[in-house]
């Protein structure tokens, strides 16, 4: 499995969007900011047929008017009663460190075929299995109906299964440009000797959509991500 570069790690948890019922369409803009640069990145959600969603992330980082690199994630899924299916994920970086991942997932036949620049993988899905994308999805989803404050999830990442585990640790009001916004904070559990943090936090009062990242890689690099603009369901998201 390949080590997250700073424009990864602008991405990676670049979502929350879950709801007790359907899905709402959105679009979002956030600030993010790693080694000393600063760079808009673009969140949206949208319906493609019933019941199925497109979501995607994208982030460009420019050096004096000059395009140095660039992060797409795109997550199809399904929602099927009140939990994510996916179909196909795909992620794609430009710049010095390109590189290129796509899963494709067959519920039919139990399989899903993985790819990561010149290798491949063909692996058994079992029920659950979420992609890096949609899981974070699926945390909005089981806060809103389950009332779970911890969450423990399958992710398939390239050619292995890796278990996510987040905490709620606090509920908090965040001063944004939208307004004061609740938020539930979150935190990745990893194990005591990991020098790598994630903590989130999501609105409350809309889907639980990301209001803030911070991160911090295995290396020690820092990683902020701050809501900018949002649009939910055609209308404005403000605050209190």
């Amino acid at each position: 499995m390949k080590a997250l570069g700073p424009l990864t790690l602008l991405i990676c948890l670049l979502s929350s969007a879950a709801q007790s019922s359907e899905p709402r369409p959105y679009e979002v803009t956030y600030t993010a900011k790693a080694l000393g640069f600063s760079a808009t990145a673009f969140r949206h959600q949208s319906v493609t047929a019933p019941e199925h969603y497109t979501l995607v992330n994208s982030l460009t980082l420019t050096v004096l008017g000059a395009n140095v690199g660039s992060v797409t994630e795109t997550s199809e899924y399904r929602w099927q009663d009140g939990t994510i299916l996916p179909l196909h994920y795909e992620y794609a970086q430009t710049g010095l460190s390109a590189s290129y991942e796509s899963i494709d997932f067959d519920w039919d036949s139990g399989l899903a075929q993985s790819r990561s620049d010149e290798d491949s993988w063909q692996l058994k899905l079992s029920p659950g299995v979420l992609d890096k994308l949609s899981y974070s999805v699926q945390i909005g989803q089981d806060i809103a109906t389950k009332g779970l404050e911890e969450f423990r999830y399958e992710v398939l990442d390239e050619e292995s299964f890796d278990e996510h585990l987040y905490q709620i640790t606090a509920t908090e009001v965040l001063d944004t440009p939208l307004g004061k916004l609740n938020t539930v904070k979150i935190e990745r559990i990893r194990a005591s000797e990991s020098r790598r943090r994630t903590t989130v936090w999501l609105a409350s009062d809309w889907d639980y959509l990301l209001v803030r990242l911070e991160q911090v890689s295995s290396s020690g690099t820092e990683t902020e991500l701050s809501i900018d603009t949002a649009t939910m369901g055609g209308e404005q998201v403000k605050g209190l």
